[in-house]
């Protein structure tokens, strides 16, 4: 069906730019995103830059605007620790550079009280399980969520089951 949907693309401006303000209208993406779902969908390359330099123009992509957003979402709705974070916006785009300064005002500190939010929410769920096997699986989760384990074990340890 895609490969489809791509040969009757006729790679016009205006068909990449629609598909691309199509896009963008359901959330914000990155440049590498956009460029990844505009080669999909059949556009040869200079269109896809030169749609994504013109939408860059407008103000309608910006990663370093994108990225604290990310950040905010990921911790916010996500839950997710340092490690997770730099996964997520990394997944989405958002080059080495521009992680490692988003991430500087991070601290462990919004990292323990996300990771104990996270086991709060998570205790209800748990609450029939032995305190070992309640303690093991939180650890289990945190370190997906990508906590570090000195932040695990600080969570964990401090908290009353």
């Amino acid at each position: 069906m895609k490969a489809t949907k791509a040969l009757k693309l006729k790679g016009s401006r205006a068909e990449a730019k629609t598909y691309a303000l199509k896009l963008l209208s359901y959330r914000a993406r990155s440049r590498k995103e956009l460029h990844e779902r505009l080669r999909g969908k059949g556009f040869d390359s200079s269109r896809i830059k030169e749609t994504i330099e013109s939408l860059e123009d407008a103000g309608l992509i910006n990663d370093e605007d994108l990225a604290p957003e990310l950040l905010r979402y990921s911790v916010e709705y996500k839950s997710f620790g340092n490690k997770g974070i730099r996964t997520f916006l990394s997944k989405r785009g958002i080059g080495g550079d521009l992680i490692d300064e988003v991430l500087s005002n991070h601290s462990s500190e919004t990292d323990e009280k996300t990771a104990a939010g996270f086991v709060e929410r998570k205790l209800e769920n748990l609450k029939n399980y032995p305190e070992d096997i309640i303690r093991q699986k939180l650890r289990g989760m945190l370190q997906r969520r990508g906590f570090s384990g000195e932040v695990i074990n600080r969570v964990v340890n401090s908290m009353r089951i």
